[in-house]
């Protein structure tokens, strides 16, 4: 994000001039991206204002604090509402009138993910009718880059090199990205443009690993199969995962690996699984890097072509892609197989906290079950065989109509 970070339309959003000049810029982004991700849905104002729509925020860069409290002296009056993390999904319902839970969420690079695991249960249980998922980072100051640097997190190529053999940590990067979630059944009765079909969530924590940053391989696994088991679902029909891959020696390893040892089952040297990351591309948006890695994910699901994973070069020697069937695509590479495209998506954080979901593509989830929708999911002929037996995977012989949650929305500022 490369415009003045000062530039705001206050008034629009209802906003003094007076209260503005304190205001988080991140607090202003998620107004403005907000904002775009329901006009972009098509949902006027007033239609929502009232509802109990939830709102799940996820920030977890405090530089505009941060600068701020060097010189409390001078510090604007209304600072404190205005740079408080709990305010910026607070600041979401306030300004839509929205009166469903309004949660704001932080477990670092998890944090996204987990406000979207939060946010499907909300619907689910009817607790909420509709959802926004809203989260980002800015880079305003160079205190945290060299927090991170000192403990040597940060690559000092300034790149992802996502599970390639150069990685060396991670490169941060800036976004703002929303979503509008509601029930699947829902987005097709008021006629949504539907972009994908979250299937499972799920998220836990590594325990005690031998460091506080240090992942565990074992929890990785375990919460994969757990999400899996949780909407009846086999392996093989999971072609791609988008992996948290920030390009961190142990933590490149420590993710091919549990993801090899549960899909290699259901894959082979010839069709293998398919992982890459986001990060390679655009840095890595703190804790909003899962709702990035969500967006790329739908990006793939939609046009049917997975996209080759940046800078990469060679694979890191200490992931055994030969024996677990994996693999990370260096050129565009069409959906391997014909019927339904579903991807698993990966965010864990360095306090330990994980977080896994798995979404469907549009159209094959809405033709399995029988239903007519709106969706963008680019087809071929080729791609429409045996849709609905793509489906019958799990142990329920096929898809439940109640508990899937489309992701209707997604803008980015």
């Amino acid at each position: 994000m490369d415009g003045d970070p000062a530039v705001f339309d206050a008034p629009f959003f209802s906003i003094t001039a007076h209260e503005a000049a304190a205001m988080d810029p991140q607090q202003r982004l998620l107004l403005e991206t907000s904002y775009r991700a329901l006009e972009n849905a098509g949902i006027p104002l007033e239609k929502v204002a009232g509802t109990n729509t939830a709102v799940y925020a996820s920030y977890t860069s405090e530089d505009y604090l941060m600068s701020i409290a060097k010189d409390p002296d001078h510090a604007p009056q209304m600072v404190s509402t205005s740079t408080s993390p709990s305010i910026q999904a607070n600041r979401l319902s306030w300004y839509f009138d929205l009166r469903g839970p309004s949660i704001h969420v932080n477990t670092a690079c998890s944090s996204s993910m987990i406000t979207v695991d939060l946010a499907c249960q909300s619907l689910r249980s009817g607790q909420s009718s509709m959802a926004l998922v809203a989260s980002g980072n800015s880079i305003l100051t160079p205190d945290w880059s060299l927090y991170m640097s000192n403990m040597n997190f940060l690559s000092p190529d300034s790149r992802c090199y996502s599970f390639d053999h150069r990685a060396n940590g991670y490169a941060r990067g800036e976004g703002v990205v929303v979503f509008v979630l509601k029930r699947l059944s829902d987005a097709i009765r008021d006629g949504d443009m539907i972009r994908a079909v979250i299937r499972g969530t799920g998220s836990n924590q590594d325990g005690r690993t031998p460091a506080l940053p240090q992942p565990s391989q074992s929890a990785q696994e375990a919460l994969i199969r757990q999400v899996y088991k949780s909407c009846n679902l086999g392996y093989e029909t999971t072609r791609y995962v988008e992996a948290h891959g920030t390009g961190t020696q142990i933590g490149d390893v420590t993710e091919a690996t549990a993801l090899g040892r549960i899909f290699r089952g259901s894959r082979s040297a010839r069709e293998p699984l398919y992982i890459g990351s986001i990060k390679a591309n655009i840095g890595h948006l703190g804790g909003g890097s899962g709702l990035a890695s969500i967006l790329k994910s739908i990006m793939i699901l939609e046009n049917g072509i997975i996209p080759p994973n940046a800078l990469f070069e060679k694979l890191n020697l200490k992931i055994n892609a030969k024996f677990y069937h994996l693999e990370v695509p260096t050129s565009c590479i069409p959906w391997p197989t014909h019927g339904l495209r579903r991807i698993s998506i990966d965010s864990f954080s360095f306090g330990g906290a994980n977080s896994h979901i798995i979404i469907d593509d549009a159209f094959h989830t809405i033709e399995a079950l029988g239903l007519v929708g709106n969706y963008r999911t680019l087809t071929s002929p080729n791609l429409l065989i045996n849709a609905p037996d793509k489906l019958t995977n799990g142990t329920n012989g096929g898809v439940d109509r109640l508990n899937h949650v489309t992701v209707k929305w997604i803008i980015r500022g």
